[in-house]
């Protein structure tokens, strides 16, 4: 597993579902899987979280879940859930955006991101934190991405979390 920080002005739901992600690890240089996770020992993420399964050969990534508030900013919103991400988003691929999803699954690690949508949502006073935490079943191949998005206005984005 590489090397990953969460950056210290993360939000502190983003942060939570870190610390949580660490602390189901079920043992040292072993991933946790999605038995590992527990969504009541989470609440206050529920919303906010996303799953999406990771199909190796060839790679491709589908929606798993979505979490109420991930489906209210999605086009479609539910309608994604069970589909592959390339087909919902045509332009997946060629736009880099694939990208994001590959390197939690290359590094085994999460992948940490803030700014603008990558995805076409339509509502660019939005900024986007979110991460994406690699689960396997096995401990050791990646079979599924553990999402937690937040959609912030520009305004919320630039205030310190901890107020």
């Amino acid at each position: 597993m590489s090397a990953f920080a969460l950056p210290a002005d993360a939000h502190p739901l983003i942060r939570q579902g870190y610390e949580y992600w660490l602390q189901v690890h079920p043992a040292e240089n072993l991933l946790p899987g999605r038995q590992h996770v527990d969504p009541t020992a989470i609440p206050k993420l529920l919303s906010h979280i996303w799953m999406v399964d990771v199909q190796a050969e060839p790679l491709r990534f589908r929606y798993r879940l979505l979490g109420t508030a991930v489906r209210r900013i999605t086009p479609s919103g539910e309608a994604v859930v069970g589909r592959w991400i390339d087909e919902v988003d045509t332009n997946f691929i060629a736009s880099g955006r694939m990208e994001a999803f590959v390197q939690p699954v290359r590094n085994r690690a999460p992948c940490y991101r803030r700014g603008k949508p990558m995805f076409p949502l339509g509502l660019d006073h939005l900024t986007v934190e979110r991460l994406f935490m690699p689960l396997a079943a096995d401990g050791k191949i990646v079979d599924m991405l553990f999402c937690i998005s937040l959609f912030l206005s520009t305004e919320q984005a630039l205030m310190d979390p901890s107020e």
